[in-house]
């Protein structure tokens, strides 16, 4: 045990003394230049991804409300509710467009929005499985 910690505090110490200084041009400063633009994307653009993300989140959760276990595998109704909201998300790529943003990143961000989405979605289905099987487990 002693070993194994005192390799994780030289591994630690190593991987800290390779950090660049923030004066560094490594760390993204550059002469003149003292602070980063946060992002290039414009009010108008953030305002549409963030309202089209909360009317998609808002989607899932008012579908997951009307949401009754079937007995079905959790992973394909997950998909299916998932799908079911999709639309809501059709306005970021345009918004992302008209600012020039690549596809690649426009697919990642996307990719993203659905990921953290079909967790949310997964756990609460499975969490009302696991409910179900236990009054159904109850009853017998």
């Amino acid at each position: 045990m002693k070993r194994y910690i005192s390799m994780m505090v030289i591994v630690l110490l190593a991987g800290c003394a390779g950090q660049p200084s923030h004066n560094s041009p490594a760390a993204g400063a550059t002469t003149g230049e003292k602070h980063r633009r946060a992002s290039a994307l414009s009010d108008e653009a953030k305002e549409t991804a963030l309202k089209a993300s909360r009317e998609y989140f808002g989607c899932i959760d008012r579908e997951l409300r009307r949401y009754r276990y079937h007995g079905g595998d959790s992973r394909h109704e997950t998909q299916a509710l998932l799908r079911r909201c999709e639309v809501h998300l059709q306005p970021v790529p345009a918004a992302f467009a008209r600012e020039g943003v690549d596809a690649r990143i426009t697919r990642r961000y996307l990719k993203h929005k659905r990921i953290q989405a079909a967790r949310y979605v997964l756990r609460n289905l499975m969490a009302l499985e696991a409910r179900s099987k236990a009054t159904q487990a109850d009853g017998e």
